[in-house]
């Protein structure tokens, strides 16, 4: 009998270690089910977090690119608005040679007028649809002042009414200028 007691005593003492092992098992498992989830959680966030950052430094990275070409093109405008001007005064001035005319326009206006297109073009790049209109004005403006300032260049002074030639180009350049101005008004209130 003491036999008995003791198997039952065995198979007794085994059914609660059974199920506290089962217990134990799904315990771990819930567990490491947390820790994952939670570690999927923290990869998501991450991951999220790192998409705006690389977005808002993307955004950065463009608005600092527009800001240098609009500020290169407000330079450059006004660096062809002094050069056509010169090269204007230089050809309609009766004691300048055609020598001086050129050297101007090639030292001073060509060069000028280069870089003007070169900026435009910059600016149409990386503008939005809306600056590409203004930039268009611009560049029609800046066609009309060049035309104004080249038109006497080969010829020279002669037969020249130099306050109607002054006044037209004065006038070619107020419009470029306000092109410019609507411009740059409108790309400062740009999200930049």
């Amino acid at each position: 009998m003491t036999q008995k007691k003791d198997r039952a005593g065995d198979g007794t003492s085994e059914r609660p270690r059974q199920r506290s092992a089962a217990t134990a098992t799904t315990a771990a498992l819930a567990g490491a089910l947390i820790g994952a989830l939670a570690g999927l959680t923290g990869s998501t966030l991450a991951y999220f977090e790192a998409k705006d950052t690389r977005r808002e430094e993307a955004h950065a990275r463009r608005s600092d690119i527009r800001r240098a070409a609009y500020v290169e093109l407000a330079a450059d405008v006004n660096k062809y608005v002094q050069q056509a001007t010169q090269l204007l005064s230089v050809s309609l001035d009766p004691t300048k040679t055609p020598q001086e005319r050129r050297r101007q326009f090639e030292g001073g206006y060509a060069p000028a007028n280069t870089d003007l297109s070169r900026a435009l073009t910059t600016a149409r790049l990386v503008a939005p649809s809306e600056g590409r209109r203004d930039l268009a004005a611009i560049d029609t403006r800046s066609a009309r002042v060049g035309e104004l300032a080249t038109d006497w260049y080969a010829k020279g002074p002669e037969g020249v009414d130099l306050a109607k030639a002054d006044a037209e180009f004065a006038e070619a350049v107020k419009a470029q200028l306000a092109a410019l101005q609507s411009f740059m008004d409108r790309a400062a209130d740009e999200s930049l």
